[in-house]
């Protein structure tokens, strides 16, 4: 049950970073003319699909962290690349297969900082964690 509880606030989570970067890169691409930007409601809900799905496939990637026999870095660089092969393929498929130096580029540097953003959170909370169980420990 908890592994559902989990799975569902990723998803929940995903379908919040999605949304955000629908609006961005809607607002990018009407320019100037943001105030009249018309969103239309098919394209809105396929991309909170999407992003739910994402958000979702995202918390099972994070079972290779729970591989205990391998060391972080090992664990950060599988996850790394899971998480990209599912992505770079999405963005594929999305785009009609058009695959160009450009988009190889473009699509890398969107999930690198996507990547970076989401685990470094993470691992900032981790570490705040950590800080506040060994002062903790220290005061008994």
């Amino acid at each position: 049950m908890k592994r559902m509880e989990s799975f569902l606030v990723s998803g929940i989570s995903g379908m919040g970073i999605g949304l955000t970067w629908y609006s961005i890169v809607t607002l990018f691409q009407t320019g100037t003319n943001w105030k009249n930007a018309q969103i239309p409601f098919t394209s809105l809900l396929f991309y909170l699909i999407v992003s739910f799905v994402m958000g979702a496939f995202f918390n099972l990637t994070g079972l290779i962290f729970e591989q205990t026999q391998w060391s972080l870095r090992k664990q950060i660089i599988v996850n790394f690349f899971v998480s990209y092969v599912a992505f770079f393929a999405f963005e594929l498929v999305i785009n009609d297969l058009a695959l160009s130096v450009h988009f190889f580029l473009v699509i890398t540097g969107v999930f690198v900082l996507m990547y970076l953003l989401a685990y470094g959170l993470y691992f900032l909370q981790l570490l705040r964690d950590v800080k506040q169980i060994n002062q903790k420990l220290k005061e008994k």
